[in-house]
């Protein structure tokens, strides 16, 4: 990989609640070069979407306890106060929220809510704003920009609300991108354009982006590499090839395994049984055991740790590599 433009060395995120504290992110080291797309995976609940919100600085402060570093451009943004943040994003890093209507204010028009963006970080009168307003939303391929910038959100499509929000994260140019569930509830068509947008996006703007998906499918259109994530942490890291031809975890052959396939025909899809277990009270060793097909005594006893079984391929599995074992 090429010098990261992003690092997270040892981040947590612990949560303090009436049940006592939920830790949601434990101790996640993660690197990301410039102009590459990282695949960001897991099911519901295993920390994905607080790691965005912790990059971005977006966490409640009152309940929300934050520790390790996130290294951008070479400062730790944990250290820096709420002012140079808030000068950093939305300039230098912005994020695709998942639901475009909920994220988008009603009372306002798109394109004011673009302009509010580019004045600013980029300081730029009325005229100009407006103008760079429009150059965005033609930038991802809203029809009639010139009209479009007037129109409040409720005038829009799910997916033209989407780009929109896509629009609004571009508006100043910044160099890297989280997009949560960018395709959440959008039909396969509108979900195929917003995809071919991205890879656009990323191909003529060199913006690095990290893609928050439950979806594998559009993890191995869209990304360079892959980190699995499980009850907080990473499980398996890999390039997203080795991933898809050569799991190395339990939990990650099971995401795959239960991928419905145009060439086999199968009257049930397989499933991981179980559910994440409850991270007021993780687990002592591996917080996959309870669910996993290959759990042996000493799994349950001491967490194991995240080992590099081929060059570039880590995994978080004691018997690792799995696909010897497998076989």
């Amino acid at each position: 990989m090429t010098e990261a433009l992003l690092e997270l060395r040892g981040l947590t995120v612990d949560f303090a609640t009436d049940d006592g504290v939920v830790h949601a992110v434990d101790g996640l080291d993660l690197a990301l070069g410039r102009g590459r797309t990282l695949g960001l995976v897991g099911e519901s609940g295993c920390g994905k979407s607080v790691t965005s919100l912790a990059i971005m600085g977006l966490l409640p402060p009152e309940n929300s306890m934050v520790g390790g570093q996130v290294m951008f451009e070479g400062r730790d943004l944990l250290s820096l106060d709420a002012h140079l943040i808030r000068d950093l994003r939305g300039a230098r890093l912005a994020m695709i929220f998942q639901e475009p209507m909920t994220s988008l204010n009603p009372a306002y028009t798109i394109g004011d809510q673009i302009i509010e963006a580019i004045q600013r970080h980029q300081g730029l009168d009325n005229a100009a704003a407006r103008a760079r307003a429009i150059e965005v939303l033609k930038l991802v391929r809203i029809s009639v920009p010139e009209k479009r910038v007037d129109d409040y959100p409720h005038k829009l499509s799910g997916g033209m609300r989407q780009r929109a929000m896509i629009a609004m994260a571009l508006a100043c140019g910044p160099q890297l991108l989280i997009a949560d569930e960018p395709t959440t509830a959008l039909d396969v068509t509108i979900q195929a354009q917003i995809l071919d947008l991205m890879r656009a996006l990323r191909r003529d703007t060199g913006t690095a982006i990290i893609l928050i998906t439950h979806d594998l499918g559009v993890v191995a259109e869209m990304a360079d590499d892959v980190a699995v994530m499980y009850a907080g942490q990473i499980v398996e890291r890999a390039a997203v090839r080795d991933l898809f031809a050569r799991p190395e975890h339990p939990y990650t052959v099971g995401l795959l395994g239960s991928i419905p396939r145009l060439d086999e025909r199968r009257e049930r899809l397989p499933s991981i049984e179980g559910r994440v277990p409850d991270m007021t009270r993780p687990p002592a060793g591996c917080r996959f055991a309870a669910r996993c097909p290959f759990v042996e005594p000493e799994c349950r006893a001491a967490p194991p740790q995240l080992i590099e079984v081929a060059p570039g391929h880590l995994s978080r599995c004691r018997r690792a590599p799995l696909s010897q074992v497998a076989a």
